[in-house]
């Protein structure tokens, strides 16, 4: 999901979720199509997918970072910061800069998604 691979990323959530609906993991199916349609600049469709993430684990902090970029691009700032108070809520020491180490992020994403992190007020 972190690569950058917009379009199999999309295809590899689809399969997932067509495999185990059910399946507690399913954020991370979500998550990754959320990220492909960002990346791809379908935010409508990120932002359906990343609400979907969050409707399935509203305890992991990752699903509302992944919320926060379509929400920036749809100009929809009052969500994005509620969803970046979210973030710090459940994960109190987070960092843009240490999260996107820990999961390898491609740079693409790390700066398409970083700009709105930062937007929505996230530390760097």
């Amino acid at each position: 999901m972190w690569a950058a691979e917009a379009e199999p990323e999309i295809a590899w959530g689809e399969r997932a979720l067509r495999l185990s609906p059910f399946d507690s993991w399913s954020f991370a199916a979500f998550g990754s199509q959320a990220l492909g349609h960002f990346l791809l600049e379908r935010p409508d469709e990120a932002a359906k997918a990343a609400y979907r993430a969050v409707q399935s684990n509203p305890g992991h902090s990752i699903n509302y970072v992944i919320l926060i970029g379509p929400l920036v691009t749809l100009r929809r700032f009052d969500e994005a910061k509620a969803a970046a108070a979210r973030v710090i809520e459940l994960q109190p020491n987070f960092r843009i800069s240490q999260q996107f180490s820990d999961v390898d992020c491609a740079p693409a994403l790390a700066t398409k998604l970083g700009a709105a992190l930062q937007t929505a007020g996230l530390p760097e």
